[in-house]
């Protein structure tokens, strides 16, 4: 059975010589199966694709490296390496070893099984408890609000099976939420737990800015029901306004200091002004995804594909 391996890269040169080691231990322990690599290059401005090539020599099989000509984002990389992909099992992992190779052996025990997908649970995690909380928060409410079963805790590390990358693959999403594709394609899917390690050299790529973006595109592009949220924000907005009205009344009738007339405008004004901007915000989250559909740009453009045999 053919395997590959899709490796998104931004700026890991310091790693890259540690990754490639640890892939070709654990390839040549399952050694009955044909393994590839495929890295996709995310517009990293340091010596990552250099030092790829530099330490090329210690992988003993077909290694790709696809090159983007600016930085496009991690899930248009993971979905690059897809397409570039041949094996019959694709792994997806990140270069920070943070998603432990060593694990590919039992969780293809696991596909063995029957499974189409093998996705990576994360049972606990090295970053900051502010961080571990937001991410804790964020899984719990995709997973309540998304219309789509999709597991808690589990991030792109993985396998699927080719059907299931083919599928990926032929979205046209614009907004790119891969792991809400693999989980919305169906098939016989499972969990394996592990403990998340630190990054093994280097900083985070992710920002909080663009983790709340891929947040978004789970939210926005999984659910329906943001939508129908607005209307139960325009229940508490009219609650809120009937408690700050007594408030107001009882300011204005046994205190004396309230000017003709600030009451009610005050009260229209915080009822209007909050139910109507939340609204707005969410209906403009999917126009917003919206016309990035209908735009039909690239979502991705390749400068370079260099294959070392």
């Amino acid at each position: 059975m053919k395997i590959s391996i899709v490796i998104p890269v931004f700026n890991e040169a310091a790693g890259i010589e540690l990754l490639i080691q640890r892939l070709a231990k654990v390839t040549a322990q399952l050694s009955s199966h044909t393994w590839e690599i495929v890295f996709v290059d995310d517009g990293s401005n340091d010596d990552t694709v250099d030092t790829i090539t530099k330490y090329r020599h210690l992988f003993h099989g077909p290694l790709t490296i696809v090159e983007f000509s600016r930085n496009f984002g991690h899930q248009p990389a993971l979905l690059a390496g897809l397409q570039q992909s041949s094996g019959d099992i694709i792994f997806c992992i990140d270069a920070d070893l943070q998603d432990p190779p060593e694990l590919f052996g039992a969780m293809l025990e696991k596909q063995a099984e029957g499974f189409d997908v093998v996705y990576a649970v994360r049972k606990t995690r090295t970053e900051s408890w502010p961080k571990r909380w937001a991410y804790k928060l964020f899984y719990r409410l995709q997973a309540y609000l998304t219309e789509i079963p999709l597991p808690v805790d589990a991030g792109d590390f993985g396998l699927v099976t080719r059907r299931v990358a083919e599928i990926m693959i032929h979205s046209a999403d614009k907004d790119l939420f891969l792991r809400g594709l693999r989980g919305w394609s169906g098939f016989r899917q499972t969990g394996y737990e592990y403990d998340r390690p630190a990054r093994a050299v280097g900083q985070a790529k992710y920002s909080f800015v663009k983790l709340l973006r891929l947040a978004l595109s789970g939210l926005f592009g999984f659910s329906s029901l943001p939508l129908k949220f607005a209307t139960g924000i325009g229940m508490i907005s009219v609650g809120g306004c009937m408690i700050y009205g007594i408030y107001a009344l009882i300011e204005k009738l046994f205190l004396g200091s309230t000017p003709a007339g600030w009451t009610s405008t005050v009260l229209l004004i915080l009822f209007l002004g909050g139910t109507q901007l939340l609204s707005i915000g969410i209906l403009g989250e999917y126009i917003g995804r919206v016309y990035k559909q209908l735009q039909s740009r690239p979502l991705f453009v390749v400068k370079k594909t260099t294959a070392l045999e």
